[in-house]
């Protein structure tokens, strides 16, 4: 690595130069100690002339232009009824109403990071400080640009009392708290003790590992105290704060309006996610119930707040969609921003219940899995924590936790002093073990109690609506090889899918085999992602939301960290349209595995199936040639094949989209899988559902595969076949 970086900003006119030693993995540099920020940034006029900060203050950075589109959907709203059922209310259309409302223009602001022309002598292109998305070679080591614009976060002191609850803008008679500068700190922090250590003391640590090393989030006192807790750390980025500017003031009512409301670029607020919910069962009422599951912490003090909403999709029949344990079709259960400032997770939850309703009837895949499963969608589990997020506008606040004020009310709102229980703590699974604090302002506080909180209480309550308990109270207790059902918990970022156990490397969960499997496959899929337990890969978690559906009812779960930890589409606020072009397509393919996966996750027979068979043999496909196949027979069952056949396939290629794929029943009859299209990606690792309800079992079964176009080669690797 170069001792000295620089970049040029096209706003200022300024070069900007790394001291050498600055945010290096090596031990504390005299330019940058933890809690003592020295001068680490030079500053040179365009002409020549140079200007330092003044004595020992800490750097600053670059203010650049802001120019980022409004994303503004436009759609109908919906009327709706809501009958309370025991403490769930299901949703049904009374009407809709049609209408064309405004779209909401994201606020500018001078105080944003624009964009750079360019590293210089690197040979990369531009990059965007709008986001603090800087490639490793700029001024910063942007390991973890998560901090995208979460610096806004600091800037109000009294963010809590912010803001109207249910609207997207703040009172405008709270004012900002001013806020120095914050850094990132690098923390020598290795898997273990010293890890959890960290974490116990705290600070605001970042779902972010390099080597021996964490990341702190914080400002000069955070450094301060890393210092004298005996924490060997350095300054890896220094972040100046934003001017904040307000959005405008939303209404509370669920219309058309409500619908279009968004910020920071397109990121749909909650009133929108929630009309948006409205929409979609009004449309669709033969694939869709909406669910209202209970209240937010501010709705139950009646200070505003939110009702906690779901959706059910699928292709409705008797039975479907109830809040029984005894539904006739498995369950596969995604939720998104239980961590309010993870903005990713709303997102990708907001397109994945419009890729299944849009979807029905015209995509084969999107067909199959309604036809055969339940999907339930909660696209804002902490809707509290995102209004206080919303209200930042175009520099999103950073709030992690819920908004319950009864402990620590009087937290700084700077950087790792937050109000809120954080969710992913909360639960009585292992409550107040690794991975905690106890004190109410830390970002990882465990609440007052396991399951003090009523979003905690009421997602429980709901799982246990969906889901038989089939599990011991064991630690290595496994849950029987024909339960069904997988949640997801989606969270960002780092790239990362993790399972239970969360609040320990010491034992492993009876099904460890399957679920590790499990994840070994989406983490493919995602492109290589690390998998693992948390204290594996990052650090021990105990009262999370995935270790209490594993560990109360024996569900296959699992926590997606979506996201890398640097580039341009990086952190926890990245830019809007990184939503579109990078994560929606690699986490789309993830959720369809995960959905199919929900009849069979820890690889038993289910009622009405033939146990799962697999040819591991290469067969080599021909560039652009005749048809291959590979064989698998069956034998021993009885009766006809499941409407719901998984064929699980995996084939090495450098160019997918040449591949033509179908399964041939033992009467010859092809089943298409995959045609062939415009996919330029290596490799198919997906599981394809058919009905094959007319085709007897026994027999020989045939994946074939054909190369149409030139220039590309690959060959089957395995496949697998549940009848």
């Amino acid at each position: 690595m170069p001792s000295s970086r620089s970049i040029r900003t096209s706003s200022t006119g300024m070069t900007l130069e790394r001291a050498p030693g600055a945010g290096s993995s090596g031990p504390s540099s005299p330019e940058c100690v933890a809690g003592v920020p020295r001068t680490t940034v030079v500053a040179h006029a365009v002409r020549g002339s140079e200007v330092r900060p003044a004595g020992g203050a800490a750097p600053g950075g670059v203010r650049c232009p802001l120019d980022v589109p409004s994303r503004a959907p436009v759609g109908r709203s919906t009327a709706v009824s809501a009958v309370r059922i025991g403490s769930v209310r299901m949703i049904g259309a009374t009407g809709r109403r049609s209408g064309q409302g405004r779209a909401v223009q994201p606020s500018p602001t001078s105080a944003r990071y624009g964009r750079s022309e360019g590293v210089h002598g690197s040979g990369f292109g531009p990059f965007s400080c709008s986001t603090l998305h800087r490639r490793r070679t700029t001024v910063k080591s942007t390991r973890r640009s998560l901090v995208t614009l979460a610096i806004a976060g600091v800037t109000a002191a009294a963010v809590i009392n912010g803001g109207v609850p249910g609207t997207a803008g703040p009172a405008p008679e709270v004012a900002a708290a001013q806020a120095g500068p914050t850094y990132v700190y690098k923390v020598h922090a290795p898997l273990g003790k010293a890890a959890q250590n960290l974490l116990s003391r705290g600070f605001d640590v970042l779902e972010q590992r390099e080597g021996d090393y964490l990341f702190v989030l914080g400002d000069s006192a955070a450094g301060q105290k890393l210092k004298s807790e005996g924490f060997t750390s350095v300054i890896d980025e220094v972040l100046p704060a934003p001017q904040w500017t307000p959005p405008s003031r939303k209404s509370q009512q669920l219309d058309a309006g409500a619908l279009e409301e968004t910020y920071y670029g397109g990121y749909r607020t909650v009133n929108a996610q929630f009309a948006h919910l409205d929409a979609v069962a009004s449309q669709y009422p033969n694939l869709t119930q909406a669910v209202d599951y209970g209240d937010s912490w501010k709705k139950t003090q009646g200070a505003g707040g939110y009702d906690l909403r779901a959706i059910c999709i699928t292709k409705k029949n008797a039975g479907d969609c109830a809040l029984s344990s005894t539904a006739p079709k498995p369950r596969f259960f995604v939720m998104g921003q239980l961590h309010a400032r993870e903005l990713t997770t709303g997102d990708v939850a907001y397109r994945w219940i419009d890729h299944l309703t849009q979807g029905y009837g015209s995509d084969p895949e999107v067909t199959a899995l309604l036809d055969s499963t339940e999907v339930w969608v909660v696209p804002i589990a902490n809707p509290d924590g995102v209004n206080i997020v919303q209200q930042g506008g175009n520099t999103p606040r950073f709030q992690r936790k819920n908004a319950n004020t009864t402990n620590g009310s009087n937290c700084s709102g700077t950087s790792g002093s937050h109000v809120g229980i954080d969710l992913n703590r909360n639960t009585n699974s292992h409550w107040g073990g690794e991975g905690t604090s106890a004190q109410p302002c830390a970002e990882t506080y465990k609440g007052p109690s396991a399951n003090s909180e009523v979003e905690t209480r009421a997602l429980q309550a709901l799982w246990r609506n969906l889901y038989k308990d089939r599990r011991g109270t064991g630690n290595t207790d496994a849950a029987p090889a024909d339960t069904t059902g997988v949640v997801i918990s989606m969270h960002s970022y780092s790239n990362l899918v993790l399972f239970p156990w969360g609040w320990t490397t010491q034992y492993k969960t009876g099904n460890d085999t399957a679920l590790r499997g499990m994840a070994r496959e989406m983490a493919s899929i995602a492109g290589g992602w690390q998998y693992g337990q948390p204290g594996e890969v990052l650090y021990n978690a105990s009262g999370a939301t995935d270790d209490w559906v594993y560990d109360d009812l024996g569900v296959a779960s699992f926590v997606w960290e979506i996201g890398p930890g640097s580039g341009s589409c990086s952190g926890f606020h990245p830019a809007y349209s990184c939503q579109a072009s990078t994560f929606w397509p690699k986490v789309k393919p993830m959720l369809m595995y995960s959905a199919k996966k929900a009849a069979n996750p820890y690889g038993g027979a289910t009622p009405g199936t033939c146990a799962k068979a697999t040819n591991d043999g290469d067969v080599n496909i021909p560039d652009a040639g005749a048809a291959v196949s590979s064989t698998i027979n069956v034998s021993g069952c009885t009766g006809n094949a499941s409407a719901t056949t998984q064929v699980e396939v995996h084939v090495k290629h450098t160019y997918r989209g040449d591949l033509v794929l179908d399964l041939v029943a033992p009467d010859g009859t092809a089943y298409r899988l995959k045609p062939s299209n415009n996919d330029s990606a290596d490799n198919i690792d997906t599981t394809y559902t058919v009905n094959a309800s007319t085709e007897v079992r026994n027999g020989a079964w045939k994946l074939q595969v054909q190369d149409v176009y030139s220039s590309d080669t690959g060959y089957i690797d395995s496949w697998s076949l549940t009848t």
